[in-house]
């Protein structure tokens, strides 16, 4: 007979360093002038913003003519820096986001889904390991824990206590899973969006290498997007930066 469903608590313990700026000018490297420069900007925006400060100043101001030409000469630079900064972080905060719809869409939320239909149920759960063991299990028994890393060596650190404590397993004929097997015969599931280590082969507004520090600034966006859809979703998994 199966026991009744249990409510699922909601929890969320999440830990995410506050971003930091980094020290090196990536966006200043060839790399990113070649991806992030707008000639459309500079002829809407740069351009007529510029001609009108060269134009209404010296309405404003006296000024000597060459003085003028600089400070304009300065707005323009100025402007084209601020628009070329604004594309550069525009284009990597789409790299974070990119790559978390394409992991919550086709892999999380429909993981994610079986699970709790089956748990809200009071459904057991039927894990397929791949030495052909098969445990099923009631829903009181199972815990689902997301790990969402602030950086990419937390990313590994995360990634390598889970293998170390987990097994392969098919749940209910559906998606392979990180189980790990308790002796009190509890299943612990472990979640962590590898695809974050994709981040790094995806960036080329750099030349040099993808650090640790950057990271926690990608880590952030991927981890927004994905707490904003995750409240979406109902679901009410424990949720953490760590395992």
């Amino acid at each position: 007979m199966l026991k009744q469903a249990q409510p699922v608590k909601f929890k969320v313990n999440l830990f995410i360093k506050p971003f930091t700026m980094s020290s090196h000018l990536k966006w200043l490297a060839p790399a990113s002038l070649k991806r992030n420069f707008d000639f459309q900007e500079i002829i809407a925006f740069i351009l007529p913003t510029t001609y009108a400060y060269y134009d209404g100043l010296p309405k404003i101001v006296d000024l000597s003519k060459g003085l003028i030409i600089g400070t304009s000469i300065l707005v323009f630079l100025l402007l084209f820096l601020f628009k070329l900064y604004k594309n550069f972080s525009n284009n990597e905060k789409a790299v974070a986001e990119v790559l978390e719809t394409g992991y919550f869409n086709n892999f999380f939320y429909p993981f994610a889904l079986v699970v709790t239909n089956k748990l809200q149920r009071g459904d057991k759960l039927t894990f397929d390991f791949k030495n052909k063991n098969i445990q099923s299990v009631e829903t009181s028994d199972v815990e689902i824990r997301i790990i969402l890393p602030e950086s990419k060596d937390k990313l590994a650190e995360a990634v390598s206590a889970i293998d170390n404590i987990t097994k392969d397993a098919c749940v209910d004929n559906d998606s392979w899973v990180k189980v790990q097997s308790l002796q009190t015969g509890k299943m612990v599931i472990y979640e962590c969006p590898r695809t974050l280590a994709a981040i790094e082969k995806h960036l080329i507004n750099g030349e040099n290498e993808y650090t640790n520090e950057e990271s926690i600034k990608f880590h952030r966006y991927f981890t927004e997007k994905f707490m904003k859809d995750y409240k979406t979703t109902g679901f009410g998994f424990a949720i953490s930066a760590t395992v």
